[in-house]
């Protein structure tokens, strides 16, 4: 079985890419990002309080963005708390400009 190349990125940066740049890839999720940069933590109540959605709705975003590494989670009690992972969008999003970067034609 022959194997994809990979230019730009390793595999393991290549899924990484992939599942940050899905996750993205959704308003909802945006906005979900949007409002907890801009708040901090927050729990799927007052997460959910802000949008149209159900809190399962709601979850089901979270766990996109947590699992490609875009929000960390803390369970207090009953209760679990979301919060940006600022550092690692950057990380991503600079990975991602520099291959842009590498592939770019010099005029």
């Amino acid at each position: 079985m022959a194997t994809q190349p990979t230019v730009g990125f390793d595999r393991t940066q290549l899924k990484d890419a992939t599942r940050f740049l899905t996750a993205l890839g959704d308003p909802m999720r945006l906005q979900l990002l949007y409002l907890l940069g801009g708040e901090g933590r927050r729990n799927v109540g007052e997460i959910a309080a802000n949008f149209p959605l159900s809190r399962p709705a709601i979850s089901h975003h979270l766990k996109v963005l947590k699992d490609a590494g875009l929000v960390d989670s803390e369970k207090v009690g009953q209760e679990v708390y979301y919060r940006l992972e600022g550092d690692r969008i950057v990380a991503e999003l600079q990975l991602l400009l520099d291959v842009a970067v590498a592939w770019r034609s010099p005029d």
